[in-house]
């Protein structure tokens, strides 16, 4: 699913079983921090795990849309995300970000819709 904003976020799916592989990306694409969220079966809470890799700020994308996916689909969901644009300013960072939860909110939308 590819955004249909300015900067072209897209995001990938792949199911694994009964989990979700989330890739976001933009720009020059890569990895940049990945997370993966799940149910805690103890006390049914969702948990997240994430890995950063230096320099990189994906993080805090992939643990909201890792924690909110898993939640809203009683699943766990592993989201990778590497976004990158040369030469962007604070402004821009920020477009890129909203555009980025507005294109996972227009597919988690979609999944729950598709799980009823």
């Amino acid at each position: 699913m590819e955004s249909d904003g300015t900067w072209g976020i897209r995001i990938q799916e792949i199911l694994v079983g009964r989990d979700l592989m989330l890739i976001l990306t933009g720009g020059s694409a890569h990895i940049g921090s990945v997370s993966t969220a799940y149910i805690n079966e103890k006390d049914k809470r969702v948990e997240v795990q994430t890995v950063d890799l230096p320099g990189h700020r994906e993080h805090d994308l992939t643990v909201e849309m890792a924690e909110k996916a898993a939640a809203a689909l009683g699943r766990t969901v592993t989201v990778a995300a590497g976004i990158h644009y040369d030469g962007i300013n604070r402004e821009q960072i920020l477009e890129i970000v909203s555009e980025a939860k507005s294109v996972f909110e227009r597919y988690l939308a979609e999944k729950v819709s598709e799980s009823k």
